[in-house]
């Protein structure tokens, strides 16, 4: 058995994994990435978020006009008895909508940016070891790779984390083939009694329908898929009979209890190995390119700051924890909008109550404030630079993160500043900072209920 010594080992070679290692070695790290090449994969309808491109090109990447297409200016969404048509573009064509990916080209190109940057590639199934990773390579020898640092961006597989995820109650299964398009250019999201279809362009010329069901009733998996189709209007969205055979994926949602520890080596989970979002989001793949960059970063400050490594990973593993439970906040109401199918076993398992969103805070001239009962200051990292740094911070129980600044202000000296004078209009007049930003951040904090209406001191409040 040959061995290979790194500075940190990545386990898989998708989005999260190569931008991981390629942001790594810019930062100077000897970086190994295990990658198992996949058989060819059916494309989908998958989408990237408008903020995709600003956010590669905060760290000077690009995406290549190859990888994507705009998608389509509408999308239709029939859900809860309404249909609603959203326009999916900005007005202008100024490039910065939503986008359709093809995900093998998205996938070798983070690779070949990884290779690039001078990260050596080892093609191979991974496993952990006691004293690292072992490497199954193809008509070779096994390898073990000894490093400082692990990221496990093995996707659903979750070669080193898998064991540490928290499930829901239920498990979903999608159901997906390609049809001839229409001539209805939108994308398409329809719910049904048992679960809901999304539909899709296909870079490349077809239309990718998507199925989603209890993973209880997609067994028969082409019969049921034909079956669901039959029960939604996708009249001009497609054309003829299946092109492709029917294909099933699990895409239950999970989080792991915690996608950075420090036993030993680091170890830090990124993309869907941290946490695998509803498929309703739509933000699977900008969610784990987001996870890499940050990742590189939170081990860059682990290994080269080691006073600051608890911090940088407990970062980590706020972030992702606090990304799954939003997205199960959000999609859980908008589940529980489906009233028609309410019974149904698929709706109650996945609808969630959720308070509406809280209405735009209009400040008045003056006023008493107070913190609300459990907010508080704390010190935890944040992302500064290239680096995550202690700060002070504003947390309460029932948030999923800490706040940090709002509008350029460090909300935990004015959160310290009201519980101190409470008074509103004093605190315009004296913090130190333009009045506009004190009075954006000062709103903020009431109306995400850090401070709350009352003399500072009065029942309810924080110590």
């Amino acid at each position: 058995m040959s061995l290979l010594v790194a500075d940190v080992a990545v386990v898989g070679g998708g989005p999260a994994g190569s931008l991981a290692a390629r942001q790594l070695a810019a930062f100077d790290f000897d970086v190994v990435l295990v990658h198992q090449p996949r058989r060819q994969r059916q494309h989908l309808g998958e989408s990237l978020s408008a903020s995709a491109p600003r956010l590669l090109a905060s760290y000077g990447l690009e995406l290549p006009p190859s990888v994507y297409e705009p998608r389509p200016s509408d999308h239709f969404v029939r859900w809860g008895g309404r249909e609603d048509r959203i326009a999916a573009q900005p007005e202008g064509g100024d490039g910065e909508g939503q986008r359709l990916i093809r995900r093998d080209r998205l996938d070798d190109w983070a690779l070949a940016g990884a290779r690039s940057a001078g990260v050596r590639v080892v093609e191979g199934s991974a496993t952990t070891a006691a004293d690292g990773l072992v490497v199954r390579r193809q008509d070779q020898d096994e390898l073990r790779v000894a490093a400082r640092a692990l990221v496990d961006a093995s996707g659903r597989s979750g070669v080193l984390t898998r064991r540490d995820r928290d499930r829901p109650g239920f498990r979903t299964t999608a159901l997906t083939a390609h049809f001839a398009p229409g001539e209805r250019e939108g994308t398409l999201i329809e719910s049904f009694p048992d679960g809901w279809v999304w539909s899709a362009p296909v870079v490349g010329g077809r239309r990718d329908v998507t199925v989603m069901l209890d993973a209880a009733d997609a067994g028969r998996a082409e019969e049921r898929f034909r079956e669901a189709v039959r029960e939604v209007d996708l009249g001009g969205f497609v054309t003829g009979d299946l092109l492709t055979p029917v294909r099933a994926a699990d895409v239950t949602p999970y989080r792991l209890r915690s996608a950075a520890t420090a036993e030993g080596s680091p170890l830090v989970a990124v993309g869907d190995a941290a946490s695998a979002l509803d498929p309703l989001s739509g933000l699977g793949t900008m969610k784990a390119m987001d996870s890499g960059l940050t990742a590189a970063i939170v081990l860059r400050t682990a290994l080269g700051r080691p006073q600051n490594a608890e911090l940088a990973l407990a970062f980590h593993a706020a972030k992702e924890r606090g990304l799954a439970l939003e997205a199960e906040e959000r999609l859980g109401g908008f589940h529980a909008e489906e009233t028609r199918f309410a019974q149904r076993g698929f709706w109650r398992r996945r609808a969630r109550k959720s308070s509406p969103p809280a209405p735009p805070v209009r400040l008045p001239a003056d006023g008493r404030l107070r913190a609300a009962a459990g907010a508080r200051v704390e010190t935890r990292g944040v992302l500064q630079g290239d680096w995550i740094v202690p700060a002070e911070v504003v947390v309460r129980p029932d948030r999923f993160r800490p706040a940090h600044k709002v509008a350029g202000i460090a909300l935990a000296e004015l959160f310290r500043a009201v519980s101190a004078w409470g008074g509103i209009r004093r605190t315009l007049q004296e913090f130190p900072a333009p009045e506009p930003a004190v009075r954006t951040a000062l709103a903020w904090l009431v109306g995400e209920r850090f401070l709350i209406p009352g003399a500072p001191g009065a029942p309810g409040g924080a110590d």
